[in-house]
């Protein structure tokens, strides 16, 4: 490919090696040709779309509460998945942990591990949550046993440990003279 090519446009590249972005020609992408699905097969009249693999265009987003069949029928919402047990507890600090086994539609369980913390600043709890599948249980929880057995055997230091006491103490002793 030339330089000169379609698929070649500027752009501004930040370097570690420069503080200031320079113009410069986009190094040659390798083109991806894609056939509609539609298109003949014996190679006549194929319409070919021809972009560089980092420039997709952008899919639109699909909600659950407008997705339709091909029939143009609203697919049915899907229930909520049945809680089977969950349990949680308060850390030191801002966040809250919790576990909950969940009965998919299909009745397999799940493991959902959720972390939640509250922006001091703004109040809005934020949460991050990891699923866990039934078909990865055994070498999920070895790996946490593994993982435990790690922080036993080398706990942290008790330098550390009272260093962090007596800051989450700070952080209350300051909480309760604000209210």
């Amino acid at each position: 490919m030339s330089a000169t090519s379609a698929n070649t446009r500027p752009y501004r590249r930040m370097s570690a090696r420069s503080s200031a972005g320079v113009s410069q020609a986009a190094p040659p992408a390798r083109a991806v040709s894609r056939t509609s699905r539609y298109a003949p097969r014996n190679g006549t009249a194929a319409r070919n779309v021809t972009t560089a693999p980092d420039r997709q265009p952008p899919r639109p987003a699909a909600s659950s509460a407008t997705a339709r069949s091909r029939s143009g029928a609203r697919a049915p919402e899907r229930p909520e998945p049945k809680i089977l047990f969950q349990n949680y507890f308060k850390s030191v600090g801002p966040r809250t942990y919790a576990a909950q086994v969940k009965q998919a539609a299909n009745g397999n369980h799940f493991l959902v591990l959720t972390e939640g913390k509250r922006d001091a600043k703004t109040g809005e709890v934020k949460k991050i949550s990891l699923y866990v599948y039934s078909e990865d249980f055994v070498e999920y929880f070895r790996l946490m046993k593994s993982a435990a057995d790690f922080i036993k055997a080398h706990p942290v230091p008790e330098g550390v440990r009272q260093q962090r006491a007596a800051y989450w103490e700070r952080q209350r002793a300051a909480r309760s003279q604000a209210d």
